[in-house]
């Protein structure tokens, strides 16, 4: 079998592979040097002998990254999404297995939530155009792909964080950026931690290693999804405030923490439902909140990819 992850050198990309490679399966891992998934005649090349396709490649970031760039965000992930919807068509794949975001949920949706809901109304806020993107790519996919006996299935992985973030201040996600800010200001002594608005918003938090086993496992089921939607999702609901104290224990148990409420935190509370994936896929988060961030401060540590986010004038001698 050939099996195809677009994005497959980013983060949760990188993730799939190895879970994949551990199932048995070698994929190939397409990247932006490899082609412009933008382009039609790109993606046939790269998708169109492929068995298994499992789609991640995504321009996306952070909440100011999203907010900034939101024409992008649309049109650039709904164009590569309906490429590689074509590439499935017309090509050998019999499954494609499409990567949702939370974003695709609508703000008047009820907590926790349900995959149902996002088919209930339209996403909003500086997030909503790439949410809609993302919703609009799995719908046409099923309409497309599954009357031509083509198998469809979509998974929503919460907020992802660990080992090999994103960690880019331009465009991380709140763990990455966090993990960075704590990091640099354990390594200078600053003592103080700054996090964007007032603490109280609320995330759905899971360790990308238990997002990337869920995902590799659901792509080679060998029963059919029919278009089937499903979070991936630790079911907790965790607070901005409780993050920003966990990374800032993690990284120096002295550090303060600094909020700033005029900068943006996107929808003020997300909690997601597991029960779906819990009873269909036999997911169950394996990673605890607290230890996969000290995980991931660790590996920061371990690897010194610090040294490169610091003037060489600021570093502490280690």
């Amino acid at each position: 079998m050939k099996a195809v992850v677009t994005g497959g050198r980013g983060f949760l990309g990188s993730a799939v592979v190895q879970s994949l490679e551990a199932l048995g399966v070698s994929p190939i891992a397409l990247g932006r040097r490899d082609g412009d998934l933008k382009e039609l005649t790109v993606a046939a090349r790269l998708l169109g002998d492929a068995d298994l396709v499992i789609h991640l490649a995504a321009t996306v970031g952070g909440v100011g990254f999203l907010k900034d760039n939101k024409t992008a965000a649309y049109y650039d992930n709904l164009t590569i999404g309906c490429n590689v919807i074509q590439a499935c068509l017309n090509g050998r794949a019999s499954r494609l297995v499409i990567i949702g975001t939370p974003c695709s949920y609508p703000p008047e949706a009820a907590l926790p939530l349900v995959e149902e809901a996002i088919a209930t109304g339209l996403a909003a806020g500086d997030t909503g155009p790439y949410g809609l993107a993302k919703a609009s790519v799995s719908r046409l996919a099923s309409h497309l792909l599954l009357p031509s006996g083509k198998d469809v299935v979509t998974l929503v992985p919460a907020n992802l964080y660990g080992p090999g973030d994103n960690f880019d201040p331009a465009c991380s996600h709140v763990v990455g950026s966090l993990v960075r800010r704590a990091v640099v200001s354990a390594r200078t002594g600053s003592g103080c931690l700054e996090v964007w608005g007032d603490g109280t918003a609320t995330r759905d938090f899971l360790h990308v290693r238990d997002a990337a086993c869920a995902i590799a496992a659901a792509s080679l089921s060998p029963d059919p999804f029919g278009g089937d939607v499903f979070n991936l999702a630790s079911g907790r609901e965790t607070s901005i405030r409780e993050l920003g104290e966990a990374i800032a224990a993690a990284a120096d148990p002295q550090m303060k923490i600094q909020f700033d409420p005029k900068k943006p935190c996107g929808v003020r509370r997300r909690v997601m439902s597991i029960a779906k994936a819990a009873i269909r896929l036999n997911f169950r988060p394996r990673t605890a909140f607290s230890d996969g961030i000290r995980e991931t401060i660790a590996w920061v540590n371990e690897t010194e990819l610090w040294k490169s986010w610091l003037d060489p004038s600021s570093r502490r001698a280690a």
